[in-house]
């Protein structure tokens, strides 16, 4: 018979035992049940956006609590050298925001990881629109999960065009520069148009959408040369300094903001861009949702342009190549682009910006019904109407072109432009001068 009857000694170092036991078990649990820290990075600055992104993570982080899922914000301004040195500093995040051209310049960096795994995962929860995922093919991969599309329109103040007696909307680029010389009325403060002259993102993407309405959409051949210096942007280079005239006189420092900001306060008659500013729109111009006339690009009456648009898919990149973490990503992107999330989503961050990448009835029935989208679905869905007619600099070509980042990155075609405009050169000299920046990237 075993002798259970221990000394006061024994029993002490017993206890001791199973104290130290039961808390190295309770650590082991504790740290089994901490969650996974995910972040994502995007560059969606505005509050609006902000918040409604931080809706979604919110949701995210309560339905799977094994994750812990923040965002991070960084402006367009800083994106190429903050993302950039957060890989070479090895601090960079999980997902990060990327348009085409921004991808294939982080990709370079070596901190990009294959998204093909993370994207089959969320395709087999959501049926992707074909042509947002193409702008992210290369090497047999795909590089990006796509998120949500952006294209360009002639935005315009029905109300200026009524009472100048001017019809609306304009069709031809001629029509456009007839009726900005008319609206132009500098003792008013008023001009016909505000095209942004300035060396930033918004002036490369606007000034694009004009060379591929005069037939320059495709900025390299097939063996990535570039051939921008062409009959069709000498033309869009002539359109656009003459519509420069018709612009306020500190177009030279015109980004995203100042474009919307005179379009909604009136400066401004016309502008080329997103419908990224309903909200503004209904709060600031004094002016109701009928008289924001949206209509696609006006091309050159001659038929040697062509209906188009510039469009890209708003994606986001794999930066780990942790396992577990990926399948985090997988589950945060399929929950995100779940019709009732994801029309929500659409509908309230910034509305009429987003254009849903995935074909699903419900999630635009919820877009629309948003409150102030349900007010702009004409302008809307003339956004989806032009959809299949557009296209981003760089990926009009059969082969990946790489260089197509310092082509964004270096605002190459706003630089033209601002040449043009300050040295007063010709538009055959800035198209020349573009080129030539194009055949000196490293």
């Amino acid at each position: 018979m075993i002798n259970l009857k221990l000394s006061k000694k024994s029993l002490f170092r017993l206890m001791k035992l199973l104290t130290v036991t039961m808390a190295v078990g309770m650590l082991a649990l504790s740290v089994q049940a901490k969650p996974i820290q995910l972040t994502m990075q995007h560059m969606e600055q505005p509050p609006s956006r902000v918040e409604a992104m931080q809706v979604v993570v919110d949701k995210f982080n309560e339905k799977y609590p094994k994750y812990r899922m923040k965002q991070n914000v960084v402006g367009w301004g800083e994106a190429y050298s903050r993302v950039t040195a957060q890989v070479e500093a090895g601090v960079g995040v999980d997902l990060q925001q990327a348009i085409p051209a921004f991808f294939t310049a982080i990709r370079r960096t070596g901190g990009v990881q294959p998204a093909t795994g993370v994207f089959n995962k969320v395709a087999k929860e959501v049926k992707f629109i074909e042509a947002y995922v193409d702008q992210y093919r290369a090497d047999d991969e795909i590089w990006a999960i796509p998120a949500f599309g952006m294209l360009e329109l002639l935005m315009y103040n029905k109300k200026h065009f009524e009472e100048a007696g001017i019809p609306h909307p304009p069709k031809t680029t001629e029509e456009v520069l007839a009726a900005a010389k008319k609206l132009t009325i500098p003792s008013k403060g008023q001009y016909g148009f505000a095209i942004p002259a300035s060396d930033t993102l918004a002036g490369t993407q606007s000034i694009y959408t004009w060379m591929g309405a005069f037939g320059g959409k495709k900025i390299f051949d097939d063996n990535c040369r570039p051939i921008v210096n062409n009959s069709q942007n000498v033309k869009a280079y002539t359109f656009l300094k003459e519509l420069a005239k018709y612009s306020p006189p500190d177009i030279g420092s015109y980004a995203w903001a100042e474009v919307e900001g005179s379009l909604v306060s009136g400066k401004a008659s016309m502008i080329t861009f997103k419908n990224a500013f309903m909200n503004s729109w209904i709060n600031n111009s004094g002016l109701g949702a009928n008289d924001l006339g949206a209509a696609p690009i006006p091309v050159p009456s001659d038929g040697s342009g062509e209906r188009f648009s510039l469009s890209y898919s708003n994606a986001f990149m794999v930066m780990t190549d942790d396992p577990e973490k990926q399948e985090g990503l997988a589950k945060f992107m399929a929950f995100w682009l779940s019709p009732k999330i994801y029309g929500e989503w659409l509908g309230t961050s910034e509305p009429g910006l987003f254009l849903p990448v995935t074909d699903n009835a419900e999630t635009n029935r919820i877009m629309f019904s948003a409150p102030v989208l349900s007010q702009f679905k004409k302008q809307h869905q003339m956004s989806l109407d032009e959809a299949p007619y557009t296209g981003m600099y760089g990926f009009m070509q059969n082969n990946y072109c790489p260089a197509v980042g310092q082509f964004e990155g270096q605002n190459f075609t706003a630089k033209a432009m601002e040449k043009m405009i300050i040295e007063d050169i010709s538009p055959k000299e800035a198209v020349e001068y573009l080129e030539e920046l194009m055949l000196n990237v490293n």
